[in-house]
């Protein structure tokens, strides 16, 4: 058997994605899921509540975000104050405080992907 372990994967804790108030946020183990690409672009299903993140290589007509240049204390965060008023607004979930979602990799897509439960759900 051949296996590819990431020796630091277990201490550095499950994959994160936080949603503030002023962005989304992705810890070191979700930046790697993600293969620590330079730009990302961010999607959402608005029929599954779900937030989508994904390398930009080969993505047209997305606008992507730098990314792993702006890694800060193991985080990196992504400014989207707007959809983040907008995703309070259909879901009644306040993102203050800062609120810390486990995030789940398709290996298919390769997307990082949140789903969001409405309040009260």
């Amino acid at each position: 058997m051949k296996f590819n372990f990431d020796w630091n994967y277990v201490s550095s804790g499950a994959p994160y994605v936080t949603i503030s108030e002023l962005s989304l946020g992705c810890n070191t183990p979700a930046i790697s899921m993600l293969g620590n690409p330079e730009e990302v672009v961010v999607g959402f299903d608005e029929q599954q509540l779900t937030i989508g993140i994904k390398d930009a290589k080969g993505m047209e007509g997305a606008k992507p975000y730098k990314f792993y240049s702006r890694i800060k204390n193991g985080w990196v965060r992504i400014g989207c104050k707007d959809f983040i008023k907008y995703l309070s607004t259909i879901t009644g979930i306040s993102f203050s405080p800062a609120k810390r979602y486990v995030a789940q990799f398709d290996l298919e897509e390769q997307i990082l992907f949140i789903k969001i439960e409405k309040e009260g759900e």
